[in-house]
């Protein structure tokens, strides 16, 4: 059976390594909020084609996806820890439940 110490440091090793994705996400979350369009970007022929309209509602569905996916990943870091203080906490009752049993 695995160590109880070993798997909870495992777990948040994992949750360093989601709270680093979560971070990784803020590069591009940066960049794609500097590559707008507007009309005068791009000719009249696109503006009237919808082109600045449907660049920015694509920009703007990246951003949402990439900023979601930046706090799941802080979510799922965060859960990890919470599971790891939760087997700290039932490890360390459970020592001393068999401490008092054994009259120590």
């Amino acid at each position: 059976m695995v160590d109880m110490k070993t798997a909870i440091s495992a777990l948040r090793s994992d949750a360093e390594i989601w709270d680093g994705a979560a971070t990784d996400l803020d590069a591009p979350m940066s960049a794609i909020g500097s590559l707008g369009l507007t009309g005068h970007d791009v000719s009249m022929y696109g503006v009237d084609k919808g082109i600045d309209t449907t660049y920015t509602g694509a920009q703007t569905a990246l951003e949402d996806m990439l900023r979601q996916a930046a706090e799941n990943f802080s979510d799922l870091a965060g859960a990890l820890r919470q599971a790891a203080d939760m087997y700290d906490q039932t490890e360390a009752d459970h020592q001393q439940r068999i401490q008092s049993a054994g009259g120590n």
